[in-house]
């Protein structure tokens, strides 16, 4: 009986068997094959996973390369055998092809594990510019809110400034009490505070309304204040705590607001008049 030497690289079929054997075609491989990516949070833990996939990948594709290669020189080789080493050649490549199904199946699995891994990692890395971005850019809001302050400080100080050099308009103006009281508004002191007087208050109200019922009206201690800059009085609600309007307008609080010539300002539930004070010439 001749048998093939390129089946019998040791000499003897034997020995060509047991190679056969040690090769894994009879007995299959054991692959560890990591875990997917799904439910890890930690971009250490992906990053490992990947490099795990990667050489799972790298290890099946060289065993199937062998498989193939091995399946293939057997069936070549097979029609020259005889009947006794045909038999077992058949037998050793029908498990070497249900093999090779199991193999080609771990091998689209570790692929898709590994796609699914390296597309999370690409939003891990999107995720982690992203966060660079945010933080670069508030450090630039940072400094441009601290340019933005110290520019707004220096336009009111300008403003004062201008305010303060402007002259003050010749036509006196008054406040008319709802007693018919005039109450004159001085250019020269510049402000003036609308509340009623508590004795426990550490500053005074300048147009004093507890007479006319201050409180008791909805009129604050500190209610509004009157105040004269470019040449014009406007008035600013102090936060109080029934408002303050012109002409049955709410005023927004912390808010100057010019007056104009015959204007209504109501303080709480208490009525002012504030006009300009013409003059008139008897002929």
């Amino acid at each position: 009986m001749v048998v093939s030497r390129s089946l019998q690289p040791n000499g003897g079929t034997g020995r060509r068997i047991a190679k056969q054997r040690r090769l894994g075609y009879c007995t299959r491989h054991r692959l560890i094959v990591p875990q997917g990516v799904n439910g890890m949070t930690d971009r250490a833990s992906l990053e490992k996973e990947i490099n795990d996939l990667r050489r799972s990948v790298a290890q099946v594709d060289r065993d199937v390369r062998q498989l193939r290669d091995w399946i293939a020189t057997n069936e070549r080789a097979l029609a020259s055998q005889p009947e006794t080493l045909r038999r077992i050649t058949e037998d050793g490549l029908a498990r070497a092809r249900s093999d090779l199904g199991v193999r080609d199946l771990e091998m689209r699995t570790l692929r898709e594990n590994l796609m699914a891994a390296e597309r999370r990692m690409a939003l891990y890395t999107e995720l982690d510019r992203k966060y660079r971005d945010i933080q670069n850019l508030e450090r630039e809001l940072e400094r441009i809110t601290g340019l933005l302050e110290r520019h707004r400080s220096e336009f009111y100080q300008l403003q004062q400034s201008v305010e303060q050099l402007t002259p003050a308009p010749a036509v006196p103006s008054e406040l008319v009490l709802p007693n018919n009281a005039r109450f004159p508004l001085d250019v020269r002191r510049g402000q003036y505070l609308i509340g009623w007087a508590d004795a426990g208050a550490q500053r005074l109200p300048d147009i004093d309304l507890t007479s006319l019922g201050g409180g008791s009206m909805g009129v604050s201690r500190n209610h509004a204040l009157l105040r004269f800059r470019g040449g014009q009085w406007d008035i600013e609600d102090l936060d109080s705590t029934n408002g303050t309007a012109l002409n049955e307008m709410p005023l927004a609080p912390r808010t100057p607001t010019q007056l104009a010539d015959k204007t209504t300002i109501r303080v709480g539930s208490i009525k002012l008049f504030f006009r300009y004070i013409t003059q008139t010439v008897r002929l």
